[in-house]
């Protein structure tokens, strides 16, 4: 079966039917919205499963990252749309299937890629860009009321803290378990606890 903006309604309406969620303020048939979210999230699901056209319900289900991305895109449509209620509804029900949390005031890129997630938490109105791979047990948060920016291609491993007003650079690496209150340059790795720059990509 294809997802799109016909049938993801429906696809929704059965996944909001096994949670404790609120379902009354959600409109399953808002297939404006589905159409340019699943636009989006095309991006999103061709970093699992390259070069395919559409969007497989059986391939979107083996993944339950991914139907935490899509929740995440679909509770970011809502709150630009200045519907919070509804934005909030999606962002728990994400985290009520894939296991990690990705708040709907975050900017994510396009092209994200969460491997494993469990345990990660994507705050509010933390930057990511382009193609970033995120991995399981990550904290990308607030430190001093700042929040981190991540360029494109960025990498995040297993267990790593970034907080605060920080930048991290085009294609940069945060290695496992790394602790990173500082900024990152482009085409760098991080590691340790606080992070130390070790070396430059070329």
């Amino acid at each position: 079966m294809v997802i799109d903006e016909n049938t993801l309604g429906l696809e929704l309406k059965r996944w909001f039917s096994t949670s404790i969620l609120l379902t009354d303020v959600v409109d399953f048939n808002d297939t404006v919205a589905f159409k340019i979210v699943c636009e989006q999230f095309q991006l999103d699901y061709n970093r699992y499963f390259l070069n395919e056209q559409s969007i497989s319900l059986d391939k979107l289900l083996s993944r339950t990252e991914l139907v935490g991305i899509l929740l995440y895109r679909l509770s970011r449509y809502y709150f630009l749309s200045a519907n919070e209620i509804v934005a909030q509804q999606y962002a728990l029900l994400g985290r009520f299937i894939a296991g990690f949390e990705i708040y709907y005031s975050a900017h994510i890129g396009s092209g994200l890629k969460i491997n494993h997630g469990l345990g990660t938490v994507i705050g509010a109105r933390v930057v990511i860009g382009n193609n970033a791979l995120i991995h399981q047990g990550v904290t990308l948060g607030d430190k001093n009321s700042g929040r981190p920016v991540l360029k494109d291609n960025v990498t995040v491993y297993a267990g790593a803290k970034l907080l605060g007003n920080i930048t991290v650079g085009n294609n940069s690496v945060i290695a496992a378990n790394c602790v990173c209150f500082t900024d990152v340059p482009d085409d760098s790795t991080a590691v340790g606890m606080p992070a130390k720059i070790i070396n430059k990509n070329k």
